[in-house]
């Protein structure tokens, strides 16, 4: 693995950024928005390339991610996250440990609650409360009844 990748007078460490000289703050922006695009974008993309190199490797694959040092349980989580969040429902704007709440719920449901949470500006913590109330909503609802469920059953209710 590299050691070090240089931005102008920043060389970006695994642990840390050193910064040659005494650069103008004009210098600073691009690198900056880099290192948080990185931040953001490397959990999908360890994700992705844990299942694609599964898919294509298999086993031998697996082992040779053990000699990263990345433990057993984050190569999981990598890679069920992205398997259950698809392309297509993963926003930017949103946190990856905010996917990672709705990658159990159905593709439709998601999409919907990774709208919400991105249209009104939610965290990680006001997106799992939001998730909480929903599915205790769903738990006080009286189960349907086969009346409810079946359309000629609806019908004959209203008939003498």
């Amino acid at each position: 693995m590299a050691s070090s990748l240089k931005l102008g007078p920043f060389d970006f460490e695994p642990c840390r950024v050193r910064v040659r000289g005494r650069p103008p703050i004009e210098d600073w922006e691009g690198p900056f928005c880099f290192a948080l695009w990185c931040q953001r974008a490397s959990p999908w993309w360890i994700g992705d390339m844990l299942n694609a190199g599964d898919d294509k490797f298999g086993e031998v694959f697996y082992q040779l991610c053990e000699g990263f040092g990345i433990s057993a349980e984050m190569i999981q989580r990598y890679k069920s996250v992205a398997r259950r969040v698809p392309a297509q429902n993963r926003r930017a704007n949103l946190s990856w440990s905010t996917h990672a709440m709705v990658a159990r719920l159905p593709f439709d449901q998601q999409k919907s609650a990774l709208s919400k949470a991105e249209d009104r500006g939610w965290t990680s913590d006001d997106l799992r409360r939001y998730l909480q109330q929903e599915k205790s909503q769903q738990n006080q609802a009286p189960p349907p009844t086969q009346a409810d469920t079946d359309p000629n059953l609806a019908d004959s209710k209203d008939e003498p």
